[in-house]
């Protein structure tokens, strides 16, 4: 019914449409339309308020509330780099929140999961052997995980109050104040403290123009993001770039042919039963384009037609580890040799033993890091572990119950993204965010990175469509099929 509606369907007509296809009688689809439809924001969005929720004074001092709120989690401030300020105000008032989970699906699913993880991270120190435990680490790593979790909850709580783009440009809006405060002294500006909520703030603002005009903003704003990002050598962003203007350019071409074709044919039905079809078909999409773009930035990095600096560090990469992958995210090798060789994690603050840093070194050799590298004894090694993946940290920290809590995150996220392909309703921001985080589950760390991961999948996930029972279906042969339905 969204999807008919944003296409520029009538209401009358999309109900009708949409019950021809589900075999519902129009005013069954109307009355459920009616009953869960999102009321209009003052500036035109659409948001996701239910019914019993504050109108008026209490409904402005409700979104005062969601916009600090969400202000605070971008800004990402810690007391003494262990409490995070975000994660007690959130906390504060889960008793407010807490009823927006269930509303998402898999939200509870990750509360719930992310508990059990920071359980097994205590289990894991804990156990007779375990490795010595630097408790300032261990305490940073837990309070944090669990106050992006709980920023995860509010964001799905803002929601219910703010249109998609206000939640996000709130969030940006922080980050990026607090961002620009890290700018002296950074090595590289752009890809360390910019790029994310330059691009969060970037194209909030630009979906708010609708219709063919506010697809041509969002491709020159990706455009220019493109561009930046390729200047000041963060290559992978180029390409998240690139892949989401090929996936919001086809779905304007597809959008004008199904207008086309509905000024040309009185009826157009679309095939029932076509769900599985189409996110096959989604996900085949993305996939494509995704690597024919790595293997097109491929070519161009290793042909200098992006500038020689580029050229000079991707040939090396690729003589060292055979790919610009393999080569420019090596830590996975090691990571696979310490999982052979110590396979249930360390826990939380773990400190890595002398023979941690050989086992991990050996599967880092197959890759061209040779053993004289300070990246490895500094970072990787130096005090903790840092693996340099979401996944990879989540199993060093809580064991296999956090890689299933990171395989939780992205197959909700995989999931969501092919619901907005399937239905032409992917807009830039969510896609963009969302093939990020896929990225930083696989190669970003998870203490810098996971707040990212977290809001990615706060604005992509869809709120569930409301049981359509008898008593809200109209009189008649359209109540009779939904009694049936229920």
């Amino acid at each position: 019914m969204r999807a008919e509606v944003d296409a520029g369907a009538s209401t009358r007509r999309a109900c009708r449409r949409v019950g021809t296809v589900a075999g519902v009688h129009p005013g069954t689809v109307l009355a459920w339309w009616r009953g869960s439809a999102r009321p209009a924001d003052p500036a035109g969005a659409a948001v996701e308020t239910g019914r019993g929720l504050p109108r008026g004074r209490a409904l402005a001092v409700t979104r005062l509330v969601a916009v600090l709120g969400l202000a605070l989690l971008g800004a990402d401030l810690t007391v003494g780099d262990v409490l995070p300020v975000a994660g007690v105000a959130v906390a504060g008032l889960l008793p407010v929140w807490a009823v927006a989970l269930g509303r998402y699906p898999g939200a509870r699913a990750v509360l719930l999961l992310t508990a059990a993880a920071l359980a097994s991270g205590l289990v894991l120190v804990l156990l007779p052997g375990a490795r010595e435990v630097e408790p300032r680490y261990a305490v940073a790593t837990a309070t944090r995980t669990l106050a992006v979790v709980l920023g995860f909850g509010f964001t799905l709580w803002c929601r219910w109050f703010l249109p998609r783009e206000a939640v996000a440009l709130a969030y940006g809006a922080g980050a990026l104040a607090v961002n620009l405060t890290h700018l002296p002294g950074s090595a590289n500006g752009w890809k360390y403290q910019l790029a994310l909520p330059v691009t969060i703030v970037v194209l909030a603002a630009a979906q708010r123009v609708r219709g063919r005009a506010g697809t041509a903003v969002v491709l020159a704003a990706l455009a220019g993001l493109g561009a930046l990002s390729i200047v000041h050598d963060y290559r992978s962003f180029f390409g998240f770039a690139a892949l989401t203007a090929l996936v919001v350019g086809w779905q304007a071409v597809s959008a004008a042919r199904r207008r086309h074709r509905r000024r040309h044919r009185r009826r157009h039905r679309r095939r029932p039963g076509a769900t599985l079809a189409t996110w096959v078909a989604s996900g085949t999409l993305l996939a494509v384009g995704g690597f024919t773009l790595y293997r097109a930035a491929e070519q161009l990095l290793l042909s200098g037609a992006l500038g020689t600096v580029l050229q000079e560090r991707s040939q090396a990469q690729v003589r060292a580890a055979g790919s610009l992958l393999a080569g420019g995210r090596p830590e996975w090798a090691g990571t696979w040799s310490l999982m052979r060789h110590d396979p249930a994690g360390f826990g939380p603050g773990a400190v890595p033993r002398p023979q941690d840093v050989l086992v991990a070194r050996e599967g880092l050799a197959t890759v061209g890091v040779g053993a004289d590298n300070g990246y490895v004894d500094n970072y990787m090694f130096g005090g903790q572990f840092r693996l340099h993946s979401t996944v990879a940290d989540a199993w060093s920290n809580f064991g296999w119950v956090g890689v299933a809590f990171a395989l939780l995150l992205a197959g909700l996220l995989v999931r969501a993204l092919l619901d907005h392909l399937t239905d032409r309703t992917a807009d830039a921001l969510v896609l963009l965010l969302g093939l990020r985080a896929l990225w930083d589950l696989a190669f970003g760390p998870m203490y810098s990175n996971l707040p990212d991961v977290a809001l990615a999948l706060a604005l992509a996930l869809r709120p569930r469509a409301p049981r359509l029972t008898a008593a809200r279906a109209p009189a008649g042969r359209g109540r009779r099929r939904a009694a049936a339905a229920g």
